[in-house]
């Protein structure tokens, strides 16, 4: 998958590049009525004598995307559910719906917490990104 990007900032031989998000309208954003935003994505990367307006082609990796998705919303679907089956089970005290609902919410809560140590840890930002080469208007 090939997006465009902008060079936004350039600090500590980092450069900052702006990825406009995918939308459900694609690029015609006046005539959808979803009123969604269309501020983008910042992404660093190392800077490669990058200028700051500079437009480049960044090519993602399609199956890290699935993958990155499947984490960030299987996850929490599945520390949810899991623990509202387990203490609907095994609580004896209070109504069990109500107790086990507050439990599921919390962990939902918590997976969260959860999902920043894991991506901070575990997935490293480059890994997403394939290959970035400079704009020439094709």
């Amino acid at each position: 998958m090939k997006k465009v990007a902008q060079v936004v900032n350039i600090s500590n031989n980092m450069a900052s590049i702006k990825i406009a998000r995918a939308t459900a309208c694609g690029d015609n954003c006046a005539s959808c009525g979803n009123e969604c935003t269309t501020n983008g994505h910042i992404v660093k990367i190392e800077n490669k004598n990058y200028s700051i307006g500079e437009l480049l082609i960044i090519d993602i990796e399609e199956n890290n995307v699935l993958f990155y998705s499947m984490i960030a919303y299987g996850i929490p679907l599945f520390v949810m559910v899991i623990t509202a089956v387990l203490s609907y089970n095994y609580i004896d005290f209070g109504d069990k719906e109500i107790v086990s609902s507050i439990a599921g919410l919390l962990s939902l809560v918590g997976s969260f917490y959860l999902l920043r140590i894991i991506d901070t840890n575990f997935f490293k930002q480059g890994t997403i990104i394939k290959e970035i080469i400079p704009f020439r208007g094709e």
